[in-house]
């Protein structure tokens, strides 16, 4: 688990209701615009209009020279006129470089974030701009309510129902695999975390009927998942083949005081390319209600988003990118349930093939295994060939 420094903001100026959002553009200056009305300068940033009304155009600042126009991504913002071509902005700056971070209006986070269904204007656009640094989520899901934009952090109440988290916490109990979580220290040598965790892979829980559910659940949420858990490679390392995998579901359990600080779930860089695969999704399900404490807190926001739990809720974010490269503003922290209360959780992660969409100028990562045999193989046929190698003439 990786630090983060912090340098994150949120534009310091109030918004007024009806909250017209304004959002730090890549230069770090908010900018707001009023419905039906335009706004222009001559620096790389973009505006947004009105979360709350109609509007045919809505920009997604933050984002370079992409909007959202009349719900979908586009090139060059209708909202922003920019006086020459010496004006343009650069391409965009790929999610992992951002330092941006695009919010919704603080009273539509206060009540829980904004419920896409009673959003159509910004329904395909929000599609598309997941699609386009991370994964692609389906936005007509039922109670996806987005709770952050840029980085994309989504929660679905009542993803799972009562009876399967119920029946899930029970056999993760009885089945004597819970223990202490495996995690690194941090450079202090203190333990970052003192949960207790068992993979949903033994004999009572690797066919568990609520581990098919989460399954399920989570590739009809994100697309490109469609299918995965019923093919031979779902648990397997993502190969250029079959780039997407699941890690092994897990199940925490915290006591009241026990917790898990400030982390990335995103493998740093060089790790990721060791392993050829980088964790681009994290579906984490609340198990149970917790009366006092055990937010998900995201500690780069600013304010920090505390996600509370709520039973049968996901929690949805991406921690690595398309680049297969750490989004540093999704760092989080696992806060303490008060003393007398717990915290159940089902976590899964998404992983994907670093080299599908390696960082421009670095070759893909090691993880096909097939492609890389296949190719030492090859290299030892035509050394043998060349060198007269011994074989029949």
């Amino acid at each position: 688990a990786g630090k983060a420094d912090g340098s994150d903001t949120l534009p310091s100026e109030n918004m007024p209701a009806p909250s017209p959002l304004a959002v730090a553009s890549t230069s770090a200056a908010p900018i707001r615009v009023e419905p039906g009305r335009r706004a222009s300068r001559a620096s790389p940033s973009v505006a947004s209009s009105s979360l709350g009304h109609d509007a045919r155009k809505k920009s997604a600042p933050g984002l370079g020279s992409l909007s959202l126009s009349r719900g979908r991504l586009s090139r060059g913002c209708a909202l922003v006129t920019r006086a020459s071509a010496a004006d343009a902005p650069p391409a965009i700056a790929p999610a992992h470089l951002r330092t941006t971070i695009t919010p919704v209006p603080p009273d539509i986070a206060a009540s829980g974030g904004m419920l896409l269904a009673d959003q159509p204007g910004m329904k395909a656009g929000f599609g598309d701009l997941t699609a386009h640094d991370f994964l692609r989520v389906d936005v007509d899901a039922p109670n996806l309510r987005v709770l952050c934009i840029d980085p994309p952090i989504l929660t679905v109440d009542d993803f799972l129902t009562h009876d399967e988290c119920d029946a899930l916490i029970d056999a993760a109990a009885g089945s004597g695999e819970m223990k202490v979580s495996a995690v690194g220290g941090s450079d202090d040598g203190i333990n970052i975390r003192t949960s207790k965790t068992c993979t949903l892979d033994s004999p009572a829980l690797t066919n568990h009927p609520t581990k098919k559910a989460i399954l399920a659940k989570a590739e009809a949420l994100l697309p490109q998942l469609a299918g995965l858990s019923a093919s031979k490679a779902a648990f397997k390392p993502p190969t250029s083949q079959s780039p997407y995998s699941f890690e092994l579901p897990q199940v925490a359990h915290y006591q009241g005081g026990e917790y898990f600080k400030t982390h990335e779930d995103a493998f740093p860089d060089d790790v990721a390319r060791r392993k050829g695969y980088q964790r681009r999704a994290t579906v984490l399900v609340y198990l149970n209600d917790v009366a006092e404490g055990g937010a998900t807190r995201f500690d780069k926001l600013s304010p920090p988003l505390d996600v509370t739990p709520v039973k049968g809720r996901m929690l949805l974010f991406f921690p690595g990118t398309k680049a297969s490269m750490p989004d540093a503003r999704t760092t989080h922290t696992a806060s303490e349930a008060a003393p007398g209360h717990e915290k159940w959780i089902s976590q899964l992660w998404v992983c994907a093939y670093a080299g599908k969409h390696a960082p421009e100028g670095k070759p893909p990562g090691p993880g096909d295994r097939a492609a890389r045999r296949a190719a030492e193989k090859a290299a030892k046929k035509a050394a043998k060939k060349g060198g007269g190698g011994g074989g029949r003439r």
